[in-house]
């Protein structure tokens, strides 16, 4: 998926070798991703507060997938900070919006359509198992 040129030089080369080795994403999940985006940007205008932060931050995701879309080290951190916001904030929809959760729904199948399921799974794992900070 991404050239070995486009790969940034200061990424530990572990990071290197997974971005090296991910594969396309499937036909069908881009067409979803293009159908969320366009939800997305029908619902952000009428959005307020933490849901409109975290919808933002979805839709910035969803087009980082983009396969022109240049490589963002820090996106991963900006949607755990969002996400993280969003589900402190007692104002916030609970249960969150059935768009919120289609897009969750596609980030978790994209992980896996590229191969890293396995992956996933482990740092869920090594997760649960960490100190609260």
């Amino acid at each position: 998926m991404f050239k070995p040129e486009e790969i940034p030089a200061d990424l530990p080369d572990e990071v290197k070798a997974v971005l090296g080795h991910l594969k396309p994403e499937p036909e069908a999940l881009r067409q979803r991703r293009e159908r969320l985006l366009a939800e997305l940007g029908k619902q952000l205008p009428s959005s307020k507060g933490s849901l409109q932060r975290l919808l933002n931050k979805l839709r910035a995701t969803l087009l980082a997938m983009e396969s022109q879309a240049s490589f963002q080290a820090t996106l991963a951190g900006d949607f755990h900070q969002v996400l993280q916001h969003y589900a402190k904030d007692p104002a916030a929809p609970n249960p969150p919006p059935a768009l919120v959760l289609e897009c969750m729904s596609y980030l978790r199948e994209r992980v896996e359509a590229m191969g890293l399921g396995s992956l996933l799974e482990a740092v869920q794992a090594a997760s649960a198992n960490s100190p609260p900070r």
